[in-house]
């Protein structure tokens, strides 16, 4: 990290600002507002108490399934881009043909292999906290399955559960809040490509998708949507 030079330290501020700032609003600033993550949820405790009161439940466990494999997928892609990432580390370190592949693209700036090892190692770092995110999403939706088929399969004559259903659904949320988390990352991760060739477009790339991120999750046509629902 010593290669850093004062616009690297500066964009990477600028990033970190960026993504710790807009979770901290999305999750719990921005509750009040009409939002992505907030509309899903409340659709997602009407699905648990809906999942409580049908009989048989294989609608239920059929769209869990479909959630799950959403997660399995980016926790095996993370894992793939886990591997790419080692693999060139290990290209870095072997020979100079990098850097000089990195110095013929447009705006790049100084290149070194410390700078260069560096970048890729924070890269590297961002994509293993995906992985955790991803899996334990999957982990979370494995328990909401489990809760699921603890459910009764008859309720004649008998007051539902508010307190399972409660819990059910918060499960639920969770397990969706950390797959949002983990897709988080991989929008945060397009900021830290760019900075391989330049950090001002480091800098940029962390407002973009910043401003990208909160036209989608509370100005977007989707939200308005799920808003009448």
């Amino acid at each position: 990290m010593n290669a850093f030079g004062a616009l690297d330290w500066t964009g990477l501020a600028v990033w970190v600002l960026a993504w710790l700032g807009y979770s901290l609003y999305a999750e719990r600033l921005g509750k009040p507002q009409a939002n992505l993550m907030a509309s899903v949820a409340r659709f997602r405790r009407i699905w648990m108490r809906e999942a409580y009161l049908r009989d048989p439940r294989m609608t239920d466990v059929a769209l869990l399934g479909n959630l799950m494999h959403s997660a399995t997928f980016f926790s095996s892609t993370t894992l793939l881009v886990l591997g790419a990432s080692f693999a060139l580390l290990g290209t870095i370190e072997r020979g100079t043909e990098i850097l000089e592949v990195m110095k013929t693209l447009p705006f790049a700036t100084r290149v070194s292999q410390e700078l260069l090892e560096s970048k890729v190692v924070l890269l590297t770092l961002l994509f293993v906290y995906a992985f955790m995110r991803f899996t334990w999403s999957l982990r979370q939706f494995n328990l909401l399955n489990i809760m699921l088929g603890a459910f009764p399969a008859s309720r004649d004559g008998h007051e539902v559960d508010e307190a399972l259903v409660a819990t059910a659904g918060r499960l639920n949320e969770l397990a969706g809040l950390n797959f949002t988390q983990g897709l988080r990352a991989y929008y945060y991760a397009v900021p830290m490509l760019l900075w391989l060739v330049n950090a001002w477009l480091l800098i940029g790339g962390a407002v973009g998708v910043t401003a990208v991120l909160y036209y989608m999750e509370f100005r977007s046509a989707t939200v308005r949507a799920l808003g009448t629902g």
